[in-house]
């Protein structure tokens, strides 16, 4: 225990100073001696060494690690057949070790932990991840690179239901209809998967999983009140017959927002929302169950009106004239259905279908000179010259609906070997006055086969494809073929190579960019509607995205030691990329960009005690991109550290921190706790909590031109259940 403590120790002051100073060793070599050193022959300890602190040329001594004498593996490792299992990767429950790539999972104990309001502050635990809040109350979540406010290349899913917006390329991470208190855990697989999840799952994939209503017990009642206008609530009710079990949640998530302005004020940033969800599981029979949610949403997100004429200094509204807030009305609608049949121990089917919307409604008063609605513009008056201003409606409304079919076939040809196939159809619609000048529509089938053979005792082999018709991008493959080396169930080593794919959204192919002004007061001599004089639109030549990524790694789960490891080395070419930001001004977008991701993750889990929980992530990440707009985005060095201890009588408390060096040109540290007691009277329990998040540095961290000190937070936590 000595030489734990003392590794634990360089641990945490090794996370500090390599992510505030560049150096990355004292981080490794601590994780290193954690889980390693004490076993380990001198060849080990070089190889592993090596794997940290030269990622660049490790490859070949990776390969010769996979060749480890099988005979230390008794020695070593410590067998136990109730290892935990992921779905994410391949759709198929897989112990960690066996899995064709690097997945995290965050289970319950850690969002209870961290006291998080949003999804997007417990995604600072996985490595790599890079979330960054955006201007107004937008926050932006990425994986590895490229630009902050394009985080587009990540499919999002929601137990199953893609949440990924393909009219526009973007997840509402703020306006997602689900409640943190209804997740069992998240599960994130860190690289392409385009294999399981179709295009769009270019760097990764972030699978939500709601709890089961059969997990569900009884009534809880939560809520938060805290600084900046905190002021949260959450409501569930379960319900359990024979064969069927409900759950419903209501809730609410409101706050004042947290951008302060160069002279102090307050930016105008706030939101209000609320949500509905439902989820029923019925076991029909011995072979046959049914899960079916409803979920929705609504809501508002405060925007200033930041409309600027082109002929600012030409011009003189008076403050009455327009709205000086532009405020964005969301409403999100969401229904699944799936259905599971088990044939026989060997063979299972499962169907699934699954509906939604989004709407968005932004409607605001803004000026501009008289001449801006001129198709043919006259020569521009000089600066100061006063002329002529009508204010009108403009808006940037959308819609976007979805309908998705997806039939996946499970079967065991052997105690070796097992085959997963899948067939789908996707519609996607959206419509918008604004940016496409009506409608637009696509159509996605697919067809997909994934093999897991193991080959002997120690080999796995895992491969598959998937192939896409995409009613606007045309035909494509991506592969995937990836060896696992176990030296026992729980642990592996693994080489893989993927090829992932993103296709580009309505509004970049085929976008109809321009604004119809409407009630303009004055009106102009053609009639009260008009169309400003500047438009875009989009070519309909461009091509997916697409990646090549190539993976070493290791997982190991020490029973014993009650602790888990996850290593991985990583080298992403991504190719005709699209990074060119469109502007109604100036809309260039093409293929003619890349960037290449190469580096190191870790990610380890230690239960010390029966009241102590560590967990620890890291990244190293060397970026090489041609457009400006995506270098100097992703940070060489992040990490975290987190610290849960169950203390007596009811009391528990956690400690995390997250720390990343120039995350979009600023370095972020950033520290959370939470101190609880928990309260138990015969069937009732209480829980209150405190919550307190603190930014340790003065840098404003993410898209804006404010003083952000959107993570300075603090609120109560008040629970009750029965």
């Amino acid at each position: 225990m000595a030489v734990y403590g003392l590794a634990l120790c360089g641990l945490r002051v090794g996370l500090l100073h390599c992510v505030c100073n560049d150096t990355f060793d004292v981080l490794s070599t601590s994780l290193i001696y954690l889980f390693f050193i004490q076993r380990g022959t001198p060849l080990q300890r070089r190889l592993i060494l090596q794997m940290f602190t030269r990622p660049h040329r490790v490859l070949p001594f990776v390969l010769a690690s996979i060749a480890v004498q099988a005979t230390l593996a008794d020695d070593l490792f410590v067998s136990d057949l109730a290892l935990p299992e992921v779905l994410t990767a391949t759709h198929l429950y897989q112990a960690p070790a066996a899995v064709p790539g690097s997945i995290s999972t965050i289970d319950r104990e850690l969002i209870e932990a961290s006291g998080a309001r949003n999804i997007t502050d417990v995604l600072r635990l996985v490595p790599g991840m890079l979330v960054v809040p955006d201007s107004n109350n937008l926050t932006t979540v990425n994986y590895h690179g490229t630009s902050a406010g394009q985080a587009r290349r990540l499919q999002v899913l929601i137990d199953g239901r893609s949440v990924y917006r393909a009219g526009f390329a973007k997840v509402d991470w703020a306006d997602l209809p689900v409640a943190i208190e209804d997740i069992q855990r998240i599960e994130v697989f860190r690289g392409p998967n385009t294999v399981s999840y179709g295009a769009n799952a270019l760097l990764g994939v972030i699978n939500i999983i709601t709890t089961p209503a059969k997990d569900s017990h009884g009534t809880l009642l939560k809520t938060n009140i805290g600084n900046n206008g905190i002021r949260d609530w959450y409501a569930r009710q379960a319900w359990h017959s024979a064969r069927s079990d409900m759950r419903l949640s209501l809730s609410g998530l409101s706050d004042d927002g947290f951008d302060k302005r160069p002279d102090g004020s307050n930016f105008r940033d706030g939101r209000r929302l609320s949500r509905f969800n439902l989820r029923a599981n019925h076991q029909l029979d011995e072979d046959n169950s049914l899960d079916w949610q409803l979920a929705l949403k609504e809501g508002s997100n405060q925007v200033n009106n930041n409309y600027r004429s082109v002929f600012a200094q030409n011009i003189r509204p008076k403050p009455n004239e327009q709205d000086p807030n532009s405020d964005v009305q969301a409403k999100d609608y969401a229904a699944s259905l799936r259905w599971n049949t088990e044939l026989n121990a060997q063979h299972s089917i499962s169907l699934q279908a699954n509906a939604q919307q989004w709407e968005r409604l932004r409607e605001w008063r803004a000026c501009d000179a008289q001449i801006s609605f001129s198709p043919e513009l006259s020569t521009p008056p000089k600066p100061g010259n006063i002329i002529d201003h009508s204010c009108g409606l403009i808006n940037e409304n959308s819609r976007e609906a979805r309908f998705d079919l997806q039939l996946q076939d499970t079967y065991s040809v052997s105690d070796s070997l097992r085959l997963i196939s899948g067939l789908s159809y996707r519609s996607d619609r959206a419509r918008s006055q604004t940016f496409l000048n009506g409608r637009q529509r696509k159509d996605i089938t697919s067809a997909f086969s994934q093999f897991e053979w193991y080959a002997s005792e120690h080999w796995l082999l895992q491969g598959g494809g998937m192939f896409e018709h995409d009613s606007s991008n045309g035909d494509s493959f991506s592969p995937r073929l990836a060896v696992n080396y176990l030296l026992t169930p729980a642990h592996g080593f693994r080489a893989v190579y993927s090829e992932a794919i993103r296709s580009p959204d309505m509004f970049e192919n085929h976008a109809d960019w321009q604004y119809r002004v409407r009630d303009l007061r004055p009106a102009l001599s053609s009639g009260s509607t008009a169309n400003f004089f500047v438009s875009a639109q989009g070519s309909g030549l461009l091509k997916q995205e697409k990646i090549s990524a190539y993976e070493l790694g290791y997982n190991g789960h020490f029973a014993k030691q009650r602790a888990s490891i996850d290593i991985k080395l990583f080298e992403e070419k991504i190719t005709r990329m699209i990074s060119v930001r469109p502007l109604l001004e100036a809309f260039y977008l093409n293929n003619n960009d890349h960037a290449r991701f190469y580096g190191a993750e870790l990610e380890g889990n230690w239960q010390a005690t029966l009241a102590d929980r560590l967990r620890v992530s890291y990244a190293y990440i060397k970026d090489d991109a041609s457009n400006q707009l995506d270098q100097n985005v992703t940070p060489r060095h992040s990490g975290s550290f987190t610290w849960i201890h169950n203390w007596e009588h009811g009391w528990n408390s956690s400690l995390m921190y997250f720390a990343a060096q120039q995350l979009n040109k600023n370095d972020l540290q950033l520290a959370r706790l939470r101190i609880a007691k928990q309260f138990n009277w015969t069937d009732k329990r209480v829980t209150l909590a405190g919550n307190l998040q603190k930014k340790l540095n003065n840098q404003p961290i993410g898209r804006t031109n404010h003083k952000d000190n959107s993570h300075d937070t603090a609120y109560a936590t008040v629970q009750l259940e029965f």
